[in-house]
């Protein structure tokens, strides 16, 4: 299975007006007479996101659906960023993280808490923020669930959504400009737009997460 296209490959070049992230659970429910509910997770939450793009010239949309057609279906994923989420709130134009290079420095057994180092002093994370995590071919996609500051050594704790992969590794990359989920195209979900007198309107797609991406 080939690797991710990069978001210079493919999601930078798509004139993207918005896309509205989700999740997808697959939980089972079961009851009784007696009103009792019990919940089972059958396989982890995926990312899902409802993709819109910009009303332009006939041409730039001819182009967005000849990639999008070139991603064979659902047979070639591609990194999709949140658009309203491409920097921490607290840091809305990556200057204060700067060149630093964040990674994980321990593997917490309480899969919701991401333990990180190397961030600036007093560095913040506010609910909401989304992050990247790369280890070799594995890239997962999280939320963060509280707002949490750095210590003076630059370490940091923080409750992530959805629980880190069990194959989490100390070293592993933590990005926090641009992060990114790898993702596919939902089958049959991919519309080109309508052409009406000299503008294109109405483009659109639906992406759901790749997780296994080799």
């Amino acid at each position: 299975m080939a690797a991710p296209l990069s978001l210079s490959a493919l999601f930078d070049k798509l004139p993207i007006s918005s896309v509205r992230w989700s999740i997808q659970r697959n939980d089972e429910l079961a009851g009784n007479g007696d009103g009792d509910v019990w919940s089972a997770e059958l396989a982890d939450p995926l990312w899902t996101g409802d993709v819109t793009l910009d009303r332009g010239l006939h041409d730039e949309l001819k182009q967005a659906a000849a990639l999008i057609r070139s991603l064979d279906g659902s047979r070639q994923a591609f990194m999709c960023c949140d658009p309203l989420s491409l920097f921490p709130q607290s840091d809305p134009d990556g200057s204060i993280l700067g060149a630093s290079v964040v990674r994980v420095r321990a593997v917490n057994p309480d899969r919701r808490l991401l333990q990180v180092s190397d961030l600036p002093a007093g560095y913040q994370m506010t609910t909401g923020d989304k992050l990247q995590i790369t280890q070799g071919t594995m890239i997962r996609f999280h939320e963060v669930g509280a707002d949490a500051s750095a210590t003076f050594a630059g370490n940091l704790d923080l409750s992530v959504f959805p629980r880190l992969p069990l194959t989490l590794a100390v070293n592993a990359v933590v990005t926090l400009i641009k992060p990114a989920c790898p993702v596919i195209i939902a089958p049959g979900s991919h519309d080109p737009g309508t052409g009406r007198s000299s503008v294109t309107e109405g483009a659109a797609f639906k992406v759901l997460q790749k997780k296994r991406t080799s």
